[in-house]
C-alpha cells in the first residue's frame, strides 16, 4: 500500500515538471507509438476530449487536443487577402485590355470607310448602357478595378458610334441633340450637388435600367445579321474578348465590389449576350459564307482578297 501510494506521488511531481506527451497505444504491445510532445501549460489552454480505445488486453485512454481555431482564422483570412489581390490585379488587367475591345471595329471600319454592317442603334445604347454603369459604380464608390473596364469602353463606344454616324451619314441635328442631352444628364449625375443630384434610388435605377439596355444594345445587330443570314460587320474578336472580359468580371465583382447583385446581373446577361453574337458570327461566316476561323478573326485588319 506505501509502495503504491509512493508511485502515485512519483507520477503526480514528474507531471508537473515534464510536458504532457500524446500519442496512441499500439494494441498489440500497449507501448506509446507517435508521440507528440505538449507543453504542460497547455493543458489549460485546450479542452481536452477523451476517446477510449477497447482492444485487448487493456483498455487505453487517449487524450487528443483539438485544433486552434485561430489557425483556421488566421489561414481564411490569408486566403480571402490572396483572392482580392487576384481580383485587383484581374480588374487592371481587364482595363488595360479593353483597350484593344473596340479596335478591331474601328480598323474595319477606318479601313473599308463604311460601316454599312453595324446597326447605329446599337452604339447608342451601349454608350448609355456602360455610362449607367459608371455612375453607379463611382457613386458608390467601388474601387476604380472594379470597372476600368467600363470607362474605357464608354470612350470606345462613343468613338465607334461617331464613326457610324459619320460613314452612314447620320451626323444631323437629332444626332446632335441627342449628344447634348447625353453629355447634360451624365454630367448632372456625376458632379451635381447631393440636394439637387439623384437620390440613391435614382442611381440604383439607372443600373438597372442599363442592364435592360445591355439586352437591347446586341439585339438590333442579331436581328440585322439574322435578316441577312451574315455575320455583318461586328467584330468576332470584340465578341470574343467581351465574352472573357464578363466572365472575368463575375468574379473580380464577388471579390472588389461585394458581390453587387445588379452589377452580377449585368455581366451576366452581357456574357449571355456576346457569346450569343459570337456563336451567331462563327455560324454565318463558316456555314454561309464559307470562312474559316483564322480568315474570320482576321477580317478586322485584312481584306478577304
Amino acid at each position: 500500500m506505501k509502495v503504491s501510494t509512493a508511485c502515485c506521488l512519483l507520477v503526480l511531481i514528474l507531471s508537473s515538471h515534464f510536458p504532457v506527451c500524446q500519442g496512441f497505444v499500439s494494441p498489440t504491445n500497449n507501448k506509446v507509438a507517435a508521440i507528440k510532445s505538449m507543453p504542460s501549460n497547455s493543458i489549460n489552454a485546450y479542452p481536452i476530449e477523451t476517446i477510449k480505445l477497447h482492444h485487448a488486453p487493456a483498455l487505453t485512454t487517449l487524450h487528443v487536443a483539438p485544433t486552434d481555431i485561430s489557425d483556421i482564422s488566421l489561414l481564411l483570412s490569408s486566403n480571402e487577402v490572396a483572392l482580392k489581390s487576384i481580383a485587383t490585379g484581374l480588374g487592371y488587367l481587364i482595363g488595360a485590355a479593353s483597350i484593344l475591345l473596340y479596335t478591331p471595329i474601328a480598323i474595319r471600319v477606318l479601313r473599308t470607310k463604311s460601316a454599312e454592317g453595324l446597326a447605329i442603334s446599337t452604339w447608342w445604347l451601349k454608350v448609355t448602357s456602360y455610362t449607367c454603369t459608371d455612375v453607379y459604380n463611382i457613386k458608390n464608390n467601388f474601387p476604380i478595378s472594379a470597372f476600368s473596364e467600363s470607362l474605357v469602353i464608354t470612350g470606345e463606344a462613343a468613338v465607334i458610334l461617331g464613326l457610324v454616324a459619320f460613314y452612314q451619314r447620320r451626323v444631323d441635328v437629332q444626332t446632335f441633340l441627342l449628344a447634348v442631352i447625353y453629355v447634360a444628364v451624365t454630367s448632372w449625375a456625376l458632379f451635381a450637388p447631393t440636394s439637387v443630384g439623384p437620390s440613391d434610388s435614382a442611381i440604383a435605377f439607372a443600373q438597372e435600367l442599363s442592364i435592360a439596355l445591355n439586352v437591347a444594345s446586341l439585339l438590333p445587330q442579331l436581328k440585322q445579321n439574322f435578316i441577312r443570314k451574315s455575320s455583318g460587320s461586328y467584330s468576332s474578336v470584340t465578341a470574343s474578348l467581351a465574352s472573357a472580359g464578363c466572365t472575368i468580371r463575375l468574379f473580380t465583382t464577388f471579390e472588389l465590389a461585394n458581390g453587387d447583385p445588379l452589377l452580377l446581373v449585368n455581366y451576366g446577361v452581357a456574357l449571355a449576350l456576346n457569346l450569343s453574337l459570337l456563336l451567331q458570327i462563327i455560324y454565318y461566316a463558316t456555314q454561309k459564307e464559307g470562312k474559316t476561323l483564322s480568315q474570320l478573326y482576321l477580317a478586322d485588319v485584312k481584306s478577304d482578297s
